[in-house]
C-alpha cells in the first residue's frame, strides 16, 4: 500500500514542482518534494546503503530498491531490464554524501533531478514537503538524532496536515502501540498552540470515536455525514442499475479442501476461454488472485497452480482449448520489498504481454490498500478471522468491472461450515458484522513497552540540548522542557483514560528519576545508543529484547510482543 501511494504522490508532486518552476515568484524557491520514509527492508538508511544498494542493482541485472519503477512524469523505466554499460541509463545517483534520483531520458524537465527520497539519510538532510511513511517506523524516532528534521525548525514549518489510511489497521497490539508514540508526536508538531489536522479513512470500522480518541485524542467528524437515507449521502448515492461484486460460497463435503480447491481454480481459469463475454473484456477474469490465511496454506496452493491445476485444466478444457497458465506469482511478507513494484506493475498487464500475471497467490498482503483495477476474480481460500479482513480482501476485486469472489470453505472446520449455511444472511447485512477495534495506549502494559519511549521523544526533538547521541547525559529533571513533557504526556491520558492518570503520572516521574540519576552518574558517557557507539559508553536505550543495561526500546512496531524461547529437558519420546 505505502508502496503504491508513494508512486501515485510522486506524479503529483511532480506537477506542482513544475508549476514552481514555471512561478518561483509567487510559489517560492524551495523544491517542492515528496519522501518514501520505511523501513531498511524496504529502503536505504543511509547513503552508504543506497550506493551499496545501486551498485548491486547494476551488477545484478535488475532488483530495483528505491521503490519507484519508472519516472513518474514520462514514464521512462528507471532500472533497465537488463544491465547496460551506461550507468546513466540508471536513474539513480549515489556517493558518500547524496542521493538523488533522475530521469534517464533527456528530453523530459526531470531529467536533471526527480523531486523524490527514499533514503532516511537525504530526508533528514533535506526534510521534504510531503513524507509518506509506516507507522511502524515512528519507533526509530527515539533512536535516530536526524529524524527531528521532519518538525521543523530553521525557518521550517512542522508538519500541519497527517493523513491516516487505513485506519481499522492500527487496533489491537499495533495501534495500542502507536497511540502513546502518537501523543509525543503531535505535541513535537505544535505550531502557534495548535495541533496538527488528522485526516483518517477506513472503509470497515465500528466504535470509530473510541479508536480516534485513544489513537489521537481527537473527536470523529465524519464526512461525509450521515444524511435522511443511508443510500443518498448527498457527495454518494448508491447505483442500483449498476453490476457490482458478487459473492459465491463453495463447499464440498465429499472432497478434501485441496481437491476442491484445485477444481474451483481450474474452472475459473478456464472460464474466460469457453464463456463468450461479450459484454466484458475477459481480460478482467484473466487473472486469478488466491487469498490465503496462512503461509502454510499458500505454500500448498503454489505447488498445486504448477502441478495439480494444470493437469485439471486438461481435463475440464475442450480439446484444444487447453489454457496454460505460465505467470504465477506469490505475493506475501516474505516477498522482498523491491519486487512489490514489480509485481503490481505487472498486475495492471494485458494477456500476451511479458510478464503477465496468471495467478497471483497471496496473504493479507493484498488487502491492505493494494488498487489494480483490472482484476476481477479471486478465491478466498477459507473465511478470515474478522469480517472487516473479509471486506478488505474481497474488495481488491472488482473497482472498476463487475468482480466475481469465491468463498471456499472447508467442509472440516465447524466455522467454515457455518459462514456457508449463513452465506446469504451474511452477505445481507456484510457491514452490521464489522468487529469494534480495540486500543489501550495506557493500560500498564503498553506504558512499559513505549511510554518511556515517548518521553525521550519529546526530549529529544524538542529540546536543542539533547538532539545528538552524546545529549543524554545533559538531562536534567529542573530543566522546564522536562516538566512541560511531562504535563503533554498527563494531559493525553487524562483525556484518554482518566483511570490511568495517577499510575501513568507515578511512571514518568519514576523514568525522569531514572534518566536524572543516570545523567549525573554518566554525564560524559551516556548516550541513547551505545550498542554501535562500544562497550565503554552507558546506554539509554537498548533494543526490545536484548539483554544488558537500558530501556527496552522498539525498534519497529511490525512486532510489538517479545519472543519467549522454549527447551524442554530430560523429554522421552516413543
Amino acid at each position: 500500500m505505502t508502496s503504491q501511494q508513494f508512486q501515485r504522490s510522486a506524479r503529483l508532486i511532480c506537477a506542482l514542482e513544475l508549476l514552481r518552476r514555471r512561478n518561483p515568484v509567487e510559489l517560492g524557491d524551495s523544491p517542492i518534494t515528496v519522501g518514501f520514509w520505511a523501513g531498511q527492508a524496504t529502503s536505504p538508511n543511509s547513503y552508504e546503503q543506497a550506493k551499496e544498494k545501486r551498485r548491486e542493482m547494476i551488477e545484478a541485472e535488475g532488483g530495483n530498491p528505491f521503490q519507484l519503477e519508472r519516472c513518474p512524469w514520462c514514464g521512462t523505466e528507471l532500472a533497465p531490464a537488463y544491465r547496460v554499460e551506461d550507468e546513466d541509463a540508471y536513474g539513480f545517483r549515489a556517493d558518500n554524501a547524496s542521493f538523488e534520483m533522475f530521469c534517464p531520458t533527456e528530453a523530459c524537465p526531470f531529467h536533471d533531478v526527480l523531486p523524490v527520497s527514499v533514503v532516511d539519510e537525504h530526508l533528514y538532510d533535506h526534510p521534504p514537503t510531503f513524507l509518506i511513511g509506516t507507522v511502524d517506523k515512528f519507533a526509530r524516532l527515539a533512536w535516530v538524532s536526524g529524524a527531528g528534521a521532519f518538525f521543523g525548525g530553521d525557518g521550517i514549518l512542522p508538519p500541519t496536515l497527517i493523513i491516516q489510511d487505513e485506519l481499522h489497521l492500527l487496533s489491537g497490539p499495533l495501534g495500542t502501540t502507536a497511540a502513546v508514540y502518537e501523543a509525543a508526536l503531535h505535541e513535537l508538531m505544535r505550531h502557534d498552540g495548535r495541533r496538527p489536522k488528522v485526516v483518517a479513512s477506513t472503509a470497515t470500522i465500528r466504535s470509530a470515536g473510541d479508536q480516534v480518541q485513544a489513537l489521537f485524542n481527537r473527536e470523529v467528524c465524519l464526512f461525509p455525514p450521515s444524511g435522511l437515507d443511508a443510500d443518498d449521502s448527498f457527495f454518494a448515492r448508491v447505483d442500483r442499475e449498476a453490476e457490482g461484486r458478487l459473492y459465491v460460497g463453495v463447499l464440498s463435503p465429499h472432497h478434501k479442501p485441496s481437491t476442491s480447491l484445485i477444481r474451483t481454480a481450474a474452472g475459473l481459469l478456464q472460464a474466460p476461454e469457453d464463456v463468450p463475454l461479450s459484454a466484458l473484456d475477459d481480460d478482467v477474469y484473466r487473472t486469478l488472485v488466491v487469498y490465503h490465511l496462512s503461509l502454510r496454506e499458500l505454500g500448498k496452493t503454489s505447488d498445486y497452480a504448477y502441478d495439480d491445476i494444470p493437469s485439471w485444466l486438461d481435463v475440464v478444457a475442450p480439446q484444444g482449448n487447453v489454457r496454460r497458465i505460465p505467470g504465477i506469482v506469490e505475493l506475501t511478507s516474505n516477498t522482498p520489498s523491491y519486487q512489490i513494484p514489480k509485481i503490481l506493475e505487472n498486475l495492471e498487464r494485458s494477456p500476451g504481454d511479458d510478464d503477465f500475471v496468471d495467478v497471483l497467490v497471496c496473504t493479507n498482503m493484498i488487502s491492505v490498500g493494494v488498487d489494480v483495477s483490472r482484476l476481477g476474480l479471486m478465491i478466498l481460500h477459507g473465511q478470515p478471522k474478522t469480517t472487516s479482513e473479509y471486506i478488505q480482501a474481497s474488495s481488491r476485486i472488482g473497482r472498476k468491472h463487475p468482480g466475481l469472489v469465491v468463498a471456499h470453505y472447508s467442509a472440516n472446520k465447524p466455522r467454515d461450515r457455518s459462514h456457508y449455511e449463513d452465506f446469504n444472511a451474511y452477505h445481507a447485512t456484510l457491514y452490521r458484522h464489522v468487529e469494534p477495534t480495540s486500543v489501550t495506549p495506557f493500560s500498564a502494559p503498553s506504558r512499559e513497552r513505549a511510554l518511556h519511549a515517548a518521553l525521550v521523544l519529546l526530549m529529544r526533538h524538542g529540546s536543542s540540548a539533547l538532539v545528538r547521541d552524546d545529549d543524554a547525559g545533559s538531562f536534567s529533571k529542573d530543566d522546564p522542557h522536562v516538566r512541560e513533557a511531562i504535563e503533554a504526556l498527563l494531559a493525553v491520558v487524562g483525556d484518554v483514560d482518566e483511570d490511568e492518570l495517577s499510575d501513568a503520572e507515578d511512571h514518568l516521574r519514576r523514568l525522569v528519576d531514572e534518566w536524572d540519576e543516570l545523567a549525573r552518574s554518566y554525564r560524559g558517557t551516556l548516550r541513547y545508543d551505545a550498542y554501535r557507539a562500544g562497550r565503554q559508553f552507558r546506554t539509554l536505550l537498548k533494543p526490545f529484547g536484548k539483554e544488558g543495561d537500558g530501556w527496552p526500546t522498539l525498534n519497529s512496531m511490525r512486532n510489538v510482543d517479545g519472543e519467549s524461547p522454549i527447551r524442554i529437558d530430560g523429554a522421552v519420546y516413543d
